[in-house]
């Protein structure tokens, strides 16, 4: 964590000023998180439903649906702040009974500032770090404030090829030890309002790595949809997922 910070203080003076999106910068779809921020006066929702199913391979199985929205707001052309709120309905199934419940499921806020922006072999690179809140429904309540770092790099290879890295740490509030995270982003534009992406990602503590893909359509440049599924290499479950949503952003920029 001190080299991360250290490296934060070397790079904040490399760039002064942060590239606006002509056309929305969004974390959806997907799992990786971008290196920018909205832009000074701009205030951007993510929002979206993905249906997850876990086979554990004892006779158990979960089923969920999660709807999950992150808020975002440019304080400063580099900076944000930032919200999500998940609510979620789980069903637990085995050969003895079935459990069902549901609720707020995962509350957090925090802060993005773009460090550098792509120029060349110079990748664009931001931190965002969240608190996790206490502030679920009981069945989903964390023993404690939880917290979460990123380090997220782009790079746009040519005019249609771009490659985005997420590492990171996470203390859950879970009275857990602390997970490491990584995401391996690629993002092709295949037309001007249709993009696709493909990612691996997990945690460098768990050798099973996960994958999605998915795609996207730009209906204007501030709002977008999205449709995508994933699923984990774990032999030792069957887990996968189907997310859909929707991006939209709100500009007061003079």
């Amino acid at each position: 964590m001190k080299k991360l910070v250290f490296l934060v203080i070397c790079l904040v003076p490399i760039s002064l000023f942060a590239q606006y999106g002509e056309s929305i910068r969004t974390g959806r779809p997907g799992q990786a998180i971008g290196a920018y921020s909205v832009g000074k006066n701009v205030f951007q929702v993510q929002s979206g439903l993905t249906y997850n199913m876990v086979d554990l391979k004892s006779g158990t199985e979960i089923n969920s649906f999660t709807h999950s929205t992150v808020l975002r707001l440019g304080i400063i052309e580099k900076l944000e702040v930032s919200g999500v709120i998940n609510w979620q309905k789980d069903r637990i199934s085995n050969q003895e009974q079935v459990e069902k419940f549901g609720g707020i499921s995962n509350t957090q806020i925090g802060a993005r500032y773009n460090i550098t922006e792509n120029k060349g072999a110079i990748p664009a690179i931001a931190v965002q770090g969240r608190l996790l809140l206490d502030a679920q429904s009981k069945d989903y309540k964390r023993d404690k404030f939880g917290s979460k770092f990123v380090l997220a790099t782009g790079n746009k290879v040519n005019d249609w090829l771009s490659i985005v890295t997420n590492f990171g740490i996470v203390w859950s509030g879970y009275n857990q030890d602390p997970t490491s995270l990584y995401i391996l982003n690629f993002s092709f534009g295949l037309t001007e309002k249709v993009g696709a992406f493909a990612e691996m990602y997990g945690s460098f503590d768990d050798a099973n790595p996960n994958f999605d893909g998915g795609i996207s359509y730009l209906i204007n440049n501030d709002l977008q949809l999205d449709l995508s599924a994933g699923w984990d290499s774990n032999p030792n479950i069957s887990s996968w997922f189907v997310d859909g949503g929707v991006s939209y952003r709100l500009d007061w920029r003079p």
